[in-house]
């Protein structure tokens, strides 16, 4: 079965369910995730709040600082929450550790499960592919969003929707739940015009405010990323599928 959950809480249940969790959290934490690791960077150490990250970084000043609060990086970080950033730094080798609003209080409750992988329109194709490639076709797979407050933001449901449709083609799956329908038929009504439908939700708007056009822009771009990132224990790294 496929199943879209709405809230990052559903992710405590799906992992004792022993299903397959993919994260999305499209603007900005999944995809400056993927494109980090695409960028040469050895792994992400996600955590929940600005001073757990600053504590490992004084353990251990190697490791870079990443994050963000009401889209800003905080005071004293090396990086905000920018795939764009990240896209232009020379991360070969290095740990990063990370804190969002959002994407990080997410993985903390998704993290229990028997696998973890992290999604976005950037490399959505390398996720659907992994799957089908890797996992028996009765494995249930949770997709789990970034929503605030019980909020959902219209990428994230959006970009659900292309996973949906990516994993029945590539699986046969043909059980879902309500969600999961949903999300399929906004993503077959927004493909054509990605960027336009995005920008109509409030998320993107915010964030074009505040300095960030760029990175919504690059964030619909889709599967240029042929990688997966997947969460063991604490920390993220990929595997290439290219």
């Amino acid at each position: 079965m496929i199943k879209v959950e709405t809230d990052p809480k559903a992710g405590l249940q799906a992992s004792l369910s022993e299903d397959i969790l993919i994260v999305i959290d499209v603007l900005r934490f999944s995809s400056s995730i993927v494109t980090g690791l695409a960028a040469g960077a050895k792994q992400f150490i996600p955590v929940t709040t600005l001073k757990k990250a600053r504590n490992i970084h004084k353990k251990n000043r190697s490791y870079l600082l990443a994050g963000e609060r009401k889209g800003l990086k905080p005071k004293d970080f090396h990086f905000g929450n920018s795939p764009i950033e990240f896209k232009k730094s020379n991360l070969k080798g290095k740990s990063i550790v990370i804190s969002t609003t959002n994407g990080t209080k997410t993985i903390e409750y998704c993290k229990k499960s028997k696998l973890l992988l992290i999604a976005s329109f950037l490399n959505a194709h390398a996720i659907s592919t992994y799957i089908a490639d890797h996992f028996p076709k009765d494995d249930n797979i949770s997709i789990i969003l970034a929503s605030k407050n019980h909020t959902i933001f219209l990428e994230d449901f959006i970009c659900a929707g292309l996973l949906v449709s990516n994993i029945i083609n590539s699986t046969s799956k043909q059980d879902f739940n309500d969600d999961a329908i949903l999300d399929k038929l906004a993503w077959s009504s927004a493909k054509d015009d990605l960027e336009k439908t995005i920008r109509q939700g409030h998320h993107a708007p915010y964030l074009e405010s505040i300095g960030f056009n760029e990175d919504v822009k690059f964030c619909v771009n889709r599967d240029i990323y042929d990688l997966v990132p997947f969460v063991q224990g604490n920390k993220i790294s990929k595997k290439n599928l290219g």
